[in-house]
């Protein structure tokens, strides 16, 4: 016989043993999963590592988008194929670099997901410095520009005739028809700049295509200079004129041809300006036919 207080000792003994048999049987999570422990310290200096690399990495960019502006451009007379070239080689060394300037412990934690990301980060800082230094208001490498497309009208006396067919004509090369006119032709388009268009210096010269002739120049001054455009550009509609000049800063011009006789004509635009670190030059070329 068996009293109950007996009993009921004896099954919270039984649950209690239970109990600790369940406790020594549980696993720490993620120990048979193959997940390693979280070690503070470890990832502390993994991070450091990370942002050491980082830190080097930017610096070495911007010094190199430094050297390649100040040192090898101004010995330049204009864009070389080494000024990217060269720059883009330089991302063998970035290992090399971590090597000799990062110490232990480390540089020893670098892998290739460390090379990889740090050369875009060098590449990334090198186009963003690069960008900066020969833009406005630092710099200035590129050359002024024809804004839009161009255009050659006739001007009879107080008439200006224009081919409405092929007014502004953004190819190399258009047909104008004189349509029995003996007035002189005008070639009218637009100057853009990263800069002030109406310091760019403008020469046009054409090259009638028949033995013995020679080149003829048009015009040869700063852009600013040229002032007959108000005339004819108030004849132009407001399409024509949208398509000529593209924004409000564009310096429009008008270059007097002469009274071209039918035939084939070799118009060549030079834009020219000082830049900074060499001379900005541009040139367009255009195919005139007169009928």
């Amino acid at each position: 016989m068996v009293d109950i207080s007996t009993a009921m000792q004896a099954a919270r003994a039984e649950t209690r043993r239970k109990q600790r048999g369940n406790d020594d049987g549980k696993k720490r999570p993620g120990r048979d999963l193959g997940v390693e422990n979280f070690d503070p310290k470890d990832h502390v200096e993994k991070e450091r590592a990370d942002a050491i690399s980082m830190w080097l990495v930017l610096f070495f960019g911007v010094i190199i988008a430094l050297v390649m502006r100040y040192l090898l451009m101004p010995g330049m007379e204009g864009p070389k194929a080494v000024l990217w070239s060269l720059p883009l080689t330089l991302i063998v060394v970035i290992p090399s670099l971590h090597k000799v300037l990062i110490p232990e412990p480390f540089k020893s934690r670098y892998t290739f997901g460390n090379w990889f990301r740090g050369s875009m980060l060098y590449v990334f800082t090198w186009l963003a410095i690069s960008f900066i230094v020969v833009n406005p208001p630092i710099g200035d490498i590129g050359a002024p520009d024809i804004a839009g497309k161009m255009t050659v009208v006739i001007i009879d006396g107080e008439d200006i005739l224009i081919d409405s067919e092929n007014l502004t004509n953004n190819g190399e090369d258009f047909i104008l028809d004189r349509n029995g006119s003996n007035g002189d032709a005008w070639m009218v388009f637009s100057v853009n700049d990263n800069t002030d268009p109406a310091f760019a210096t403008l020469l046009v010269t054409s090259h009638y295509n028949a033995p013995g002739e020679s080149d003829i120049v048009h015009y040869n001054q700063t852009v600013g200079e040229n002032e007959g455009c108000s005339t004819i550009w108030d004849g132009l509609r407001k399409s024509q004129q949208s398509s000529i000049q593209t924004h409000e800063y564009d310096e429009c011009v008008s270059i007097n041809l002469g009274a071209l006789n039918e035939g084939d004509y070799h118009l060549t635009i030079t834009l020219t300006e000082q830049g900074d670190p060499w001379i900005n030059t541009r040139v367009i070329e255009y195919d005139l036919v007169v009928v």
